[in-house]
């Protein structure tokens, strides 16, 4: 059996495509909305899983490869997969997406993490997020200090519930599922008159390219947070990549 950790589109079609060749493969996914939109595709469970339930996911299922496709960010999910496939004698391969460092833009302020975001961020008066809702609550700590902020989420109850707990009003919330076009990012930005964009090396696989392309329209400079690193034992970035090594593991 393959567990596909399907924290991503690449995820979900990786886990589809293997499907569809016949491999025994099952896709987690955090939420039921990850859940439903491979139904028909690939067999999924939703939900959570820390080390623990990993692990025993594993054993239960008799999962002998793991592939990890989350989010370049998800780095403790990543870090528990690596733990429980190690615990479980099994392979665990990474799928990585492209990061953003061989473009080059105009504008891109590149910190190393998400405090030194909010510090960067702290220079100007009008902040486009576009970080998702993880992160939220360290951004809205500026609004006590005048700074205005707009925050492009998902539209799920649970990330809307989360903005209005932190103090954001209907007008600074923006709930829509990306990725985003050039025209869609540059009408955002300039309708909300953002001084400055900030945003996490998600790849062009993210819609990073998209928003860095605006924002070089509008002249406005772009905080990018890089990626948290992690020692991934088995890298793999493309399909065939992947198909290489499930294949070696049948010979």
């Amino acid at each position: 059996m393959i567990l596909v950790l399907a924290g991503t589109k690449e995820g979900r079609e990786m886990a589809e495509m293997l499907s569809g060749l016949n491999f025994p493969v099952i896709a987690s996914t955090v939420t039921d909305y990850g859940g439903k939109l491979l139904e028909g595709k690939a067999k999924a469970r939703t939900g959570p899983l820390d080390r623990e339930l990993l692990e025993s996911f594993i054993r239960e299922k008799n999962v002998e490869l793991v592939i990890d496709a989350t989010h370049p960010f998800a780095s403790k999910i990543s870090l528990n997969a690596i733990e429980a496939c190690k615990n479980a004698k099994i392979k665990y391969m990474r799928y990585e997406r492209e990061d953003m460092g061989k473009y080059c833009f105009p504008g891109v302020i590149r910190v190393e993490n998400f405090d030194e975001a909010v510090s960067e961020a702290l220079k100007y008066e009008r902040i486009f997020l576009t970080i998702g809702s993880k992160n939220l609550d360290r951004f809205a700590a500026l609004k006590k200090q005048g700074k205005h902020i707009i925050a492009r989420v998902l539209p799920t109850s649970e990330v809307l519930k989360k903005c209005e707990h932190l103090g954001f009003l209907p007008g600074e919330i923006i709930a829509m599922e990306g990725p985003f076009s050039v025209d869609m990012n540059y009408c955002m930005f300039k309708d909300y008159k953002a001084d400055v964009v900030v945003t996490k090396d998600s790849g062009p696989g993210g819609g990073v390219v998209e928003k860095l392309r605006a924002a070089v329209k509008l002249n406005v400079p772009v905080i990018m947070v890089k990626r948290p690193a992690v020692d991934y034992p088995l890298v793999a970035r493309s399909i065939e990549e992947v198909l290489e090594e499930i294949r070696k593991g049948e010979s």
